[in-house]
C-alpha cells in the first residue's frame, strides 16, 4: 500500500475508536465542550483522510472512502452541539458505522485479502488497532475531566479503563485471528510470520500495543479503588503513547507483510 493509503488508514482508525468510545460516555455530564473537543479530535483525522490521497492524485473525490469519511465528520456538528445525551449517543454511532465502513472500504480498495473472509478479518483487526488507540486516548482526556468537573463520579472512568482493556484483549485475539488467517497466503509469498524478524516485530507490536497498555490499565483500575483520578490519569497517559507507536508499528508491519497486525 502507498504511504498516503496507511496514512488514511492510520487517521480513519483512530477516529473510529475515539467516536466509539465517546459513544460510551454520551450520558456522562461532561458538558458540551468535551464533546467538542474530542469530537475535533476524531474531526481532524476524517479531514485528513477525506483530503489525502485525493490531494495526492491518487483517488477521486467522490471514492467511496471519501464519502463514508464525509458522513462521519458530517455528524460531529450534531453530537458537538448542547443536545439530549440520546441524540448525541445517536449520532455518535453513525458516526462510528460510517468511519468503520470508510477503514473497510479502505482495505478492500488495496486489496487486502483475496476473498469475502480474509478481507473482513483484516477489517475487523485494523478496526481493533482503532479501538485500542482511540478508547485509551479518550480515556486519558477523561482523566483530567476530573479537574473541571470535582463532582463528576469516578464510576465513569472506572467502566472506561474497563472498555480499554476489553478492546485489548479483543485487539490480541484479533491480531492472532489475522495470522492464521493469512498465514497460509503469507507462505505462499515467502514470507514466514513464524520466523525471526517476523516474530520480533509482532512481538514489538504486541508488547508494546497490548501487552504493557494492558498492564497500565489493571494499575489505572488499582488506583481508581483509592479514587485517585490523578495517578490514574498519569498512568492513561504513559498507556496512550505506547498504544500510539504500538499502532504505528502496526501499520509498519502492513506495510511489509501486506496485513493489518
Amino acid at each position: 500500500m502507498p504511504w498516503s493509503a496507511l496514512g488514511t488508514q492510520f487517521c480513519l482508525e483512530l477516529a473510529f475508536g475515539v467516536l466509539v468510545a465517546m459513544a460510551f460516555v454520551a450520558r456522562a455530564p461532561l458538558g458540551t465542550f468535551f464533546f467538542r473537543l474530542m469530537g475535533a479530535t476524531a474531526l481532524v483525522p476524517l479531514a485528513v483522510a477525506f483530503a489525502l490521497e485525493p490531494g495526492l492524485g491518487h483517488a477521486p473525490w467522490t471514492d467511496a472512502v471519501r464519502i463514508a469519511s464525509a458522513v462521519s465528520a458530517a455528524m460531529f456538528f450534531a453530537y458537538s452541539g448542547p443536545v439530549r445525551a440520546r441524540t448525541r449517543e445517536l449520532t455518535l454511532v453513525v458516526a462510528a458505522l460510517a468511519c468503520a465502513a470508510a477503514v473497510a472500504l479502505s482495505l478492500r480498495q488495496h486489496a487486502i485479502g483475496s476473498g469475502g473472509f480474509e478481507w473482513t478479518v483484516a477489517s475487523v483487526s485494523a478496526l481493533c488497532t482503532g479501538l485500542v488507540g482511540g478508547s485509551v486516548g479518550l480515556a486519558m482526556v477523561f482523566g483530567h475531566w476530573y479537574l473541571t468537573v470535582p463532582t463528576l463520579e469516578v464510576a465513569w472512568l472506572v467502566r472506561l479503563n474497563r472498555l480499554t482493556m476489553v478492546w485489548m484483549v479483543v485487539s490480541l485475539a484479533a491480531l492472532a485471528g489475522t495470522v492464521v488467517v493469512f498465514q497460509e497466503g503469507l507462505l505462499a509469498r515467502d514470507i514466514d510470520l513464524f520466523g525471526p524478524w517476523p516474530m520480533f516485530h509482532i512481538g514489538t507490536r504486541v508488547l508494546l500495543g497490548v501487552a504493557m497498555p494492558l498492564l497500565f490499565g489493571w494499575m489505572t483500575s488499582q488506583s481508581l479503588t483509592f479514587r485517585n483520578t490523578r495517578s490514574a490519569t498519569g498512568i492513561l497517559y504513559a498507556s496512550t503513547v505506547l498504544v500510539l507507536i504500538g499502532t504505528a508499528v502496526s501499520l509498519f508491519l502492513q506495510d511489509i507483510y501486506g496485513v493489518p497486525l
